[in-house]
Parts: C-alpha cells; structure tokens; sequence
C-alpha cells in the first residue's frame, strides 16, 4: 500500500525534437566509425546530431510568474512579487511568527503556509493570507501572537517534534538503501513521501529482509524497471561493454560538461588530450544503445540522444560506486583508470537549442510568426557553426 509506479521526474537537460530510431545494420558504416583491433568498433568523431525540422509546440502565453520579475522595470518587478508574496508588512510578519512560533509553542505550533485561490488560474495563484497550524487551541493560541486577520488559525497536525521523529525513522531506514532517495513530510497531515532510485521489487526484497511494515501514511515512488540496453542488438557484438548506473537518479545535479564521448577498441571513453585514452564511461539508468537513422552509434534515454563522436553535453557530477559490480565489469573489460559517469548525455547542438519561450518572446519583438522566428533563430545558429561558434555560444548570439 501506499505505491506509485511512476517514473521519477527528474531534472535533466533539456531536448527539443526527437528522431525515428532504427537499427541499420545494413547501411554503410558512417564516416569517423572504423574496426578496432578486434571484431571493436571504434570511433573518433561523428557529425552533429540534426537541426529539428520543425519547432516545438507554441507555447500558449508568455505571461508568468518568472517573467514578470525579471523583466519591466524595477516597479513593474517590485509589484510582482508584492502580488505574489503579499506586501512588504505581510511578509515581515510571516517571518517574525515562523521565527518566533517554534521556540514559543515547540509541543504546539506545526506549520505556518501560505494559501492561495487556486480557483483563479493565474501563475501564481492570488494570495488569500496565511494559515497557522496548531494541535490544539488554535484560534486562543494564534490570538497571543498576532491580531492581523489576514492569518488564520487552523487545529491539526502533528507537532514539529513528532514528524521530525517520524522522518528520523526513516531515514534510519533508508541508510541501507544504496541508490539516492529523497524523503519530505507533511506535518499538517503527517504523511512522509518517499521517491527511491530503486524498482519496487528491490524495495520490497529489502524491506522483507528487515522486518520494515509501513502503513498508508508512507507513499512511496520507485524507479521504473531498467530498459533494454541494446535497442539494436549487432551492437552487443561490436562493443566491449556498455555499463549504465544500477539505479535511477531521483535528483539529477546540473553542473555543465562540454565534452566528446568515443569508442576505442570496443570501450567507451572521454575524448583524451595529447593521443593519451581519456577515462572510461558509465552512463545513466534508462541510457540504450542503437543506431540513429543515419547509421551512427548513438545513445538515447527518452528523447535525449547522443551520437558518440560528436560534442555533447551532460549534467553532473553523477555517482561512481568504487567496488561496485558496474566498475568491475567496466575495468575487466576495458582495464583500470578514471571512470566518468556521464549520465544521459546530449548533442551539444540539440542542448543548445532555445526554449520555445524564448522563441515566442523573439516572435513578438520582431513582429514574425512562431514559426517563421524559429527559423530565423536555427539558421543563424547554423551560420554560426560554420564560423567555428557552437554549443551555447552559437544560440545566444542569435537570440537574447
């Protein structure tokens, strides 16, 4: 009880347009791809993934909450976030009550949140005020704190001191979980929700082995079952290994690599400096491996792809477990040295691409359709590719 077999979302670099996937195992090899020592390929380079050929859907509106505190002037910015946080006064007193309420009522006080008419579709919502939470007592116990009306007492929950002892239970638990795992709790409810880089039936196994029992106040979300890796199955012969992580991310961290993603001799590796063989690569949880419509080895998760050879991009730093079973198959394969997690990587030019806000903000500003602005924006990225300009650099020129 208490399962949701949903995928996790997860924060991940962004792709704009997708490819018909095949496994073309009778096309002629790609430039840049060659036999290495063995029955292994090896590749050094591979052109660019493709520019889309159509844009992403129009977004309805540019009218939201980001937008309008960071553009317009600085009144116009100011108003914004007094509209969605409420005025100045209000926002003092919020934060006089949450700093004051849990050493004046530790056994008491719950939670302070805000509310909103969520009948008004607007991004955000309109602020109706504040509730204050208590277990008991509440509109006598708020009344000692504050006279502004635009708080309201509220009776419930748990305290502060027993959902903390309930996430703690937890979290206990969840040390000998080995995967990332993230755990939040709602005190006014007191439900804990818990999102596993693992599948439910490893959850369960392990929970099985430990005696745990949970009742439908913990709702857990687990990890897909781990795809195919070879979406075209030639490949399982013409590369040493291909090694992914045992258990999905369920926070991907976003610190930017820029880097070239090859295969040598059957293993893949980074690009290296100077003729020396760069570290080895793992990659992410639902990465596979295929052969794009154009015959190049390429890696894909959802509609992320990546040809190996050509520049790409990718989010990090991602988890090496030293000793795992994962870099022990990578290393007898393919011998000792650095291994780089690289989760799902991207082509540099498809990470590159604008967000389709952006596009519509550029459409308006210079009076042109959606579309005829997106076409505008990808030829001159494509101008300026071939003046040695790529990646981010290429796009921002075009588009500000």
């Amino acid at each position: 009880m208490g399962f949701d077999r949903t995928k996790p979302v997860r924060l991940a670099l962004l792709v704009l347009c997708s490819a018909s996937l095949a496994g073309c195992v009778t096309q002629p090899t790609p430039s840049g791809q060659r036999s290495g020592s063995s029955q292994y390929l090896s590749i050094d380079s591979a052109p660019p993934s493709a520019w889309p050929t159509e844009p992403p859907p129009k977004p309805a509106t540019l009218d939201s909450f980001a937008r309008r505190t960071s553009t317009g002037s600085e009144e116009d910015r100011a108003r914004a976030w007094a509209e969605a946080n409420g005025p100045e006064d209000f926002q003092q007193e919020v934060q006089r009550l949450i700093q004051l309420l849990p050493s004046a009522e530790p056994d008491n006080f719950v939670q302070l949140r805000l509310v909103r008419d969520e009948t008004v579709k607007t991004d955000p919502a309109p602020l109706l005020g504040a509730e204050v939470w208590f277990r008991k007592d509440a509109a006598a116990t708020l009344a000692r704190y504050t006279t502004d009306d635009r708080f309201f007492a509220r009776q419930g929950g748990l305290s502060q001191a027993d959902m903390e002892a309930r996430r703690e239970a937890w979290l206990d638990r969840l040390k000998l979980v080995d995967a990332s795992y993230t755990l939040s709790g709602d005190p006014i409810t007191g439900q804990i929700d818990i999102e596993l880089g693992i599948t439910e039936a490893e959850f369960r196994e392990l929970a099985s082995r430990q005696g745990w029992s949970w009742d439908d106040v913990v709702q857990f979300t687990f990890a897909a079952e781990q795809p195919p890796a070879f979406l075209d199955a030639s490949l399982q012969d013409q590369v040493r290994v291909f090694v992914r992580e045992p258990s999905a991310p369920v926070v991907q961290l976003l610190a930017l690599t820029i880097g070239t993603i090859v295969l040598d001799d059957g293993c893949f590796r980074l690009e290296g400096e100077q003729g020396k063989p760069g570290p080895l690569v793992m990659f992410g949880y639902d990465t596979q491996l295929t052969r794009d419509e154009n015959g190049y080895v390429a890696v894909i998760d959802g509609d992320t792809r990546y040809r190996i050879g050509e520049a790409g991009a990718w989010g990090g730093p991602n988890q090496v477990r030293p000793g795992s079973r994962e870099t022990r198959t990578l290393r007898a394969a393919c011998g000792a040295g650095e291994i780089v997690n690289v989760g799902s990587p991207q082509s540099l030019r498809l990470f590159a691409l604008p967000f389709p806000e952006w596009v519509l903000d550029y459409a308006q500003a210079k009076s042109l359709s959606y579309e005829d602005a997106w076409d505008e924006v990808i030829s001159c990225m494509a101008r300026n590719e071939k003046r040695g300009r790529v990646g981010l650099e290429a796009r921002n020129s075009c588009i500000d």
